[in-house]
């Protein structure tokens, strides 16, 4: 099973949706998208503008893997 991790980042750092998007640069609707629910399929365009904004609004070394979570248990 995929976690998608988005939205307790964004809760975690303190960082809005609306922040998020004005950083990324991205398309309004699929930042805040990703921010409330899992993408079913990954942008990576989107991914990078939005690991890229991450580490601008925290200055913490965030990547893809911090977004997702896999669960190793189900096969």
């Amino acid at each position: 099973m995929v976690r998608w991790k988005l939205k307790e980042i964004l809760e975690k750092e303190g960082i809005t949706a609306y922040k998020l998007w004005k950083a990324a640069g991205s398309n309004p609707h699929t930042v805040y998208r990703w921010a409330y629910r899992p993408p079913k399929a990954l942008d990576l365009e989107v991914a990078e503008a939005i690991v890229r904004a991450l580490r601008a609004l925290t200055g913490k070394p965030y990547g893809l893997c911090d977004l997702i979570e896999i669960d190793a248990g189900e096969e």
